[in-house]
């Protein structure tokens, strides 16, 4: 899956600083991306020009900690090179005429602004017909939003590509990849130059070929500055928990929406709980406790469908160039009032509390649960809910870890691991020991 970046990574490392060989490194590897491009339709836009224009630079700096990684940018992030079209036709050629936050910090630490990925139509749900295309089975769907970064990872075009969660759109790619995808914290990535849908869920994440290039992305990326009071809880958190032997929740059953999981991801979620039951402290909690979760998919409904409604007027006044999925939601959206959408923003503050509590109570450092409720479903059928948007509606982190493999769809799907908000560099730490037990 990585051999691609494999063989680039090798190539510069024996290179030595030679600019000449670390170029013609790059041109190799470049030839490979555009082929797998060709097959399965990731990227919506790419600059050979630029990416040596960025190398120019970095060959002749200090080493930085990202130096010479290629990451993929969702096509919802500014890029002051490369267009900001956000799935849409409504914006195409568009230029933003500068880089989104964390743009500029990948190039400042060396890392590389490859490409642009394609994006569900306003990184909510349609996607044009004839992109991302699974590497798995080109009949089956990718998932929707992140699509283009998952399949640009899984296909082994590049290691490491940003994506952003509203809902799922993270951990549903990835998951129906078979690769790595990360969903921090709320808030742990600036999201200044990011396309907004809504205030209280938007969250930047990372989607790679393994742990160790996303730990390592995370570590150098997420705003640990003083300007942002809550980032020393990420550190201080990776220190109390680092030799502790933890608590986990194993949930499945005990959500509504379990009910309708295809019968394997329900068979294989209950063979790796009972093999995780001997591995680690398997936390229990009566129903009724975490019942409230069951309320979480229709309130994220309402405040995501109203965000919309807001925040994408002018786009909804152009008739037949936005999709239908697209302007149903709208049209919902609009159905709430302001009072409706303010309840929805209390009870989400209300029931975040609870989950914190119910974290604490029961001294959990994290649930396992499967990533998607089935394998990717072929074109033309919708996916199953999950309980990713739980999560999302939280502002907790978690990561799907490609570990299922249905052997008769041939295809993968992951299983999710969640931790508290702020502990993404424990969880993160915790899913590279898991990973490797699990392999």
């Amino acid at each position: 899956m990585i051999k691609n970046y494999d063989n680039l990574n090798k190539s510069i490392i024996e290179a030595n600083g030679n600019k000449n060989r670390i170029l013609q490194s790059y041109e190799i590897f470049i030839d490979n991306f555009n082929k797998l491009n060709k097959e399965f339709k990731f990227s919506v836009s790419f600059s050979s020009d630029y990416i040596f224009e960025q190398l120019e630079g970095i060959v002749n700096s200090k080493t930085r900690a990202l130096n010479y990684i290629p990451f993929g940018i969702k096509d919802t992030f500014n890029t002051k090179v490369l267009p900001t079209e956000m799935g849409s036709e409504l914006w195409k050629g568009f230029k933003a005429g500068n880089n989104a936050r964390i743009v500029d910090e990948i190039i400042f630490r060396g890392g590389l602004s490859f490409c642009k990925t394609s994006t569900a139509e306003f990184a909510v749900d349609y996607i044009e017909e004839g992109y991302t295309l699974n590497p798995h089975n080109v009949k089956h769907i990718t998932g929707t939003s992140s699509t283009g970064s998952a399949v640009a990872v899984a296909c082994g075009a590049l290691p490491i590509c940003l994506g952003s969660q509203t809902a799922g759109s993270i951990i549903r790619p990835a998951s129906f990849c078979g690769v790595f995808g990360f969903k921090p914290s709320f808030g742990a990535f600036d999201r200044t130059g990011v396309l907004k849908t809504t205030d209280t869920l938007d969250t930047i994440g990372l989607i790679g070929c393994d742990i160790d290039v996303i730990f390592k992305t995370f570590v150098e990326l997420f705003q640990s500055t003083r300007d942002y009071p809550f980032a020393q809880r990420y550190q201080k958190n990776y220190l109390d928990k680092a030799s502790k032997k933890p608590n986990i929740l194993l949930l499945g059953g005990q959500l509504n929406i379990y009910n309708s999981y295809a019968s394997y991801v329900k068979k294989d979620f209950e063979s790796i709980s009972h093999e995780l039951s001997s591995k680690y402290n398997v936390i229990e909690v009566n129903d009724k406790e975490i019942d409230f979760l069951n309320a979480v998919h229709t309130s994220q409904l309402i405040i995501y469908d109203k965000a919309l409604s807001y925040y994408f007027i002018e786009e909804a006044k152009q008739f037949g160039k936005i999709s239908t999925v697209m302007s149903n939601m709208i049209d919902r959206g609009n159905e709430y009032s302001d009072n409706d959408y303010m309840a929805q923003i209390k009870l989400q503050e209300n029931l975040t509390t609870k989950m914190n509590k119910l974290m604490q109570d029961y001294d959990i450092d994290y649930i396992i649960t499967p990533s998607t409720a089935s394998a990717a479903p072929k074109i033309g059928f919708h996916e199953l809910e999950d309980s990713a948007l739980i999560w999302t509606y939280f502002g907790m982190p978690s990561v799907s870890l490609p570990v299922f493999q249905n052997s008769l769809l041939n295809l993968p799907y992951g299983l999710q691991i969640v931790g508290s908000r702020y502990d993404d560099l424990s969880l993160l730490k915790f899913v590279k020991v898991f990973d490797e037990r699990i392999n």
